[in-house]
């Protein structure tokens, strides 16, 4: 639920099983009426859980698959979400292999990511990112963010607000542009959307 006192801190919601938090966020409540300004704060923890559950619902092609003890790497452009997101993975694993995120990282590191996200905090304003995003388009690198006209630029995901929820939009156009593969829960539970599309986030 999106409001200003937590009651659920987000190491102890991401450390649920991933299926158990994902519904857990679908079926959260609005916030209150007449809140319509969210504590900032909870609202990162909620994009945090969705950010790391998004491990949990998508497919890595064989050849970007982490091997032996190689981590799953977070690359993080928002300060904010990235302690929130470290906190809560420390000690976690993914098929047996440990979670690591890397905060701002250089331009020249991304191929290296698993997932990038672009934040509110992020370095990376939107031209870089169009940039980036183009460069990037065929990599197997799952692009999130809760900016504005993500979509438009060539990202995959992004985190929007709908009816006092965060709620993900899936551009499939992006996706298909790549070999990572979307797991029918997390298709059904998102908008979808198209390049070009008329006021695609």
């Amino acid at each position: 639920m999106l409001h200003t006192g937590l009651t659920l801190p987000v190491a102890r919601l991401l450390r649920r099983s991933a299926v158990g938090c994902w519904l857990l966020l679908a079926l959260s409540a609005p916030s209150p009426a007449g809140d319509t300004n969210p504590s900032a704060f909870a609202e990162t923890e909620v994009k945090a859980a969705f950010v790391y559950n998004f491990a949990h619902f998508v497919r890595w092609p064989d050849a970007h698959v982490p091997r032996g003890s190689e981590p799953f790497r977070y690359c993080i452009f928002d300060d904010t979400l990235a302690s929130l997101l470290a906190k809560a993975v420390a000690g976690e694993t993914l098929d047996g292999r440990p979670f690591v995120v890397l905060r701002q990282p250089e331009s020249r590191s991304l191929q290296e990511c698993h997932l990038i996200y672009f934040g509110e905090q992020s370095v990376i304003g939107p031209g870089l990112q169009a940039d980036l995003l183009r460069r990037l388009a065929a990599s197997a690198i799952l692009t999130v963010s809760d900016h504005p006209g993500f979509s438009s630029r060539g990202g995959m995901i992004t985190l929007v607000r709908k009816r006092g929820r965060i709620h993900p939009v899936i551009n499939t156009d992006a996706i298909e542009r790549t070999e990572l593969r979307i797991s029918a829960k997390l298709l059904n539970l998102a908008t979808l959307t198209r390049d070009g599309k008329g006021s695609a986030p």
